[in-house]
């Protein structure tokens, strides 16, 4: 008699999925094949796909095949899916008080999970799916990886958010690419980079006007220190005025305008907003400790800048998050 490979010898479950009383088995595409021993009823109720299934005579399934039994005449269905997934699917489909919520371990777990719960029209995991692809573990430190799945899936709402997110980082670090790029068109991430600079001109261009503003204004009416104060170094004309020259109504005032140390400050952060056009850039540690090194020589601007310049810092922020909000990610997606 020929023996059997130990890699086609069919391993049973863990609980919950090794119910006696169970009627159905779901077995792996894993070597060698994981029985999971399931319940029709839950089957159904959990998916359309297998309710229909279920339903047909058994000669008339198309995976339920005749002769596929178990030893005490369970039918089998040989799946496509693996041990992990299943068991993170059916977890789904259990009662909490036999399986606590699955958690995933990976983008590229829920990315393979969402794909069987599509195929078998499980809308209640596929709604969870979309609410964890958002979750703070996922989103914030792999946006670029969170739009691809959600652009695949045509999933508007979480792309939108995850290319909101793409703002907290370079769009292209080397660190951006995932595998989930693969499945999505040039188009698509073309248009996810035109955003990303969009968003990074506009909020650029709000911290550099804040100098503009200063050297035009009424040294006096703000009451920010960095425009009241004569007595440390006024800033630089900036560069963009080198080969146009200084316009006439900022030149009279370069000298009672703001100081230097608060203008490199806002120049550095508009530097940094053109890659990572966020509210929460201006706070940038680096620069916002620089100027107020800076600051301290000065008798006057010593004994307001720190306060004043983390409420100006605020400020700004907002006004920054309040500018790229209206920047429209340029993509139409159909809902699913």
């Amino acid at each position: 008699m020929a023996s059997t490979s130990p890699e086609c010898v069919p391993q049973a479950a863990p609980y919950p999925f090794d119910h006696p009383q169970g009627d159905l088995i779901l077995r792996s595409s894993d070597k060698p094949p994981v029985d999971f021993r399931v319940f029709k009823l839950l089957l159904s109720l959990a998916s359309p796909f297998f309710s229909v299934l279920l339903s047909l005579p058994q000669p008339q399934s198309p995976l339920l095949s005749p002769g596929r039994t178990t030893e005490d005449g369970l039918s089998v269905i040989e799946m496509s899916e693996d041990q992990t997934t299943l068991s993170i699917l059916l977890g789904f489909c259990y009662p909490i008080s036999t399986h606590p919520i699955p958690r995933f371990s990976s983008l590229a777990e829920l990315q393979t999970v969402a794909e069987a719960a599509l195929k078998f029209e499980m809308e209640g995991v596929l709604h969870h799916i979309r609410q964890e692809l958002v979750t703070p573990r996922f989103i914030e430190s792999q946006p670029i990886r969170v739009f691809a799945i959600a652009y695949r899936h045509t999933w508007m709402h979480e792309a939108k958010l995850a290319a909101r997110y793409t703002l907290r980082h370079p769009i292209l670090s080397p660190s951006s690419y995932g595998a989930e790029l693969e499945h999505i068109s040039a188009g698509a991430y073309h248009r996810l980079q035109e955003y990303h600079q969009l968003c990074g001109e506009v909020a650029s261009s709000r911290a550099l006007i804040q100098e503009t503003v200063a050297l035009a204004a009424d040294a006096e009416e703000d009451g920010w220190v960095w425009f009241a104060c004569r007595l440390c170094p006024a800033a630089l004309p900036h560069p963009s005025y080198s080969r146009t020259g200084t316009p006439s109504y900022l030149r009279s005032k370069q000298n009672t305008g703001a100081r230097r140390w608060w203008s490199e400050w806002v120049r550095g952060i508009a530097h940094q907003l053109l890659t990572r056009p966020r509210g929460e850039t201006v706070m940038h540690f680096d620069l916002t400790r620089k100027a107020l090194a800076e600051a301290e020589r000065c008798p006057l601007c010593k004994t307001k800048a720190r306060d004043q310049l983390e409420t100006f810092s605020q400020i700004l922020s907002v006004r920054v998050e309040k500018d790229i909000a209206r920047v429209e990610l340029d993509i139409e997606f159909e809902e699913s």
